[in-house]
């Protein structure tokens, strides 16, 4: 405060030494004509005397009191935004300790029906937010709250939140033209359960604005926990903007956080939106919906490459037994990296029908990656591949010691 008040003191003082500078200046021009003429103006007499010279003093002169002007009106915002501020804080300080408290006294004496509790708390709520700021620390408590309680405690706080017509303010924030305050709605919307907007939702979901965007998609889901009929994922089948890595991860979070049902993963699979394939096939992998090996098979045939390798990967993890041909089938037909991650892939399904076509990946490839993984596969199916390595390094038709026992070599691997 005294900083501020100090600057603008000098302001001040720089502002006042211009303007006598300055009528000393017009006085000297004054003098300095021997006729004047009344009808001349100071401008004018300046420029007889010395041309433009003086016209640009007079414009320079002004411009740095415009500048200085314009800083004591900043500073002054300045100021009274920091007051503002601090003024907000102490009653933040003051005020969310007692709203807290009396929220835990209005579920308390509601779920012990005492007469006429709720009827005295809520025209106390009325009194204690009568401010504007004072309202929206209260709805924000109220929000807070609820997303830590359950059961008949949600519907109590969801009761009086509409009492207290809070819902109100929360459905203008939804139809909001600044994204901001869009995104606090949808936050209040799903901190007290309320579906009623979930038509609104579902605009936003293709929304340019990313944050908006993954806002509704939370939302949806978090929602969805009211209705057992509501599929939380169903945006995905209308979803054409990029559904982000940060955003994959943020919904799967959302998921464990607030034990939401798992859908079948599978239903979108055959999306024209490439993020939303990915999603679902990392979700099947999570969740080992092994009953989506069928549908995964279909991607292999997929125009995007990462799409393909990602198929691949997902068979292997979820363990496909009877994808392991479909995968063979398609290994000469890859490009490189997806071709070793069929390798790989063939290694995790682990089905010893399919040591004859990793020996023939051996015998064939001259790239010491693939015939690595490829052994390493055969090495891991059982007894069967260990007698079938032993064949294979006994063998007069190719010299196979060098990549058995480099992959069998346990100080290596």
């Amino acid at each position: 405060m005294k900083k501020i008040i100090t600057i603008l003191s000098l302001i001040t003082i720089l502002f006042l030494i211009s303007f006598v500078l300055q009528s000393k200046y017009n006085t000297a021009i004054f003098n300095a004509i021997n006729v004047p003429t009344p009808q001349e103006t100071i401008l004018v007499k300046q420029i007889h005397l010395a041309g433009t010279t003086f016209l640009f003093m007079n414009l320079l002169i002004y411009s740095i009191v415009l500048c200085f002007s314009i800083m004591a009106v900043i500073l002054v915002f300045v100021l009274f935004n920091r007051r503002k501020l601090e003024r907000r804080q102490r009653i933040s300080d003051k005020f969310l300790v007692l709203y807290q408290k009396k929220l835990i006294d209005y579920l308390i004496d509601v779920n012990k029906e005492i007469p006429g509790a709720r009827e005295k708390y809520i025209k106390e709520f009325r009194e204690l937010s009568s401010g504007r700021y004072h309202k929206k620390l209260l709805m924000s408590q109220i929000c807070d709250l609820n997303l830590t309680l359950t059961g008949l405690n949600n519907e109590r706080l969801k009761g009086l939140y509409y009492e207290l017509g809070f819902h109100k303010k929360t459905y203008r924030k939804v139809h909001s033209p600044f994204w901001y305050k869009k995104i606090q709605g949808f936050k209040e919307l799903y901190a007290m359960n309320m579906t009623e907007k979930n038509d609104v939702l579902m605009e936003y979901i293709n929304s340019k604005n990313e944050l908006v965007g993954i806002e509704a998609q939370i939302a949806l889901v978090d929602l969805s926990k009211e209705n057992p009929d509501v599929n939380p994922f169903e945006f995905l089948g209308t979803l054409k903007t990029d559904f982000s890595l940060w955003e994959q991860i943020t919904l799967h979070q959302i998921m464990v956080q607030r034990d939401i049902r798992v859908p079948d993963f599978g239903q979108w699979l055959n999306s024209q939106n490439d993020t939303v394939v990915t999603f679902c096939l990392r979700m099947i992998r999570e969740y080992q919906q092994v009953s989506n090996a069928s549908k995964i098979e279909e991607l292999l045939d997929h125009k995007n490459e990462k799409v393909r390798k990602l198929a691949i990967e997902v068979l292997g993890d979820i363990k496909a037994t009877e994808s392991a041909f479909p995968l063979k089938k398609k290994y000469k037909e890859e490009v490189y990296e997806n071709s070793l991650e069929i390798i790989k892939s063939l290694r995790k399904i682990s089905n010893p029908k399919s040591i004859g076509f990793l020996q023939k990946v051996v015998d064939s490839e001259q790239d010491t990656n693939l015939q690595i993984e490829a052994v390493k596969a055969i090495a891991e199916m059982g007894d069967e591949g260990k007698i079938y390595l032993e064949k294979m390094m006994k063998s007069d038709y190719k010299d196979y010691n060098i990549i058995i026992k480099h992959v069998l070599d346990k100080r290596i691997n």
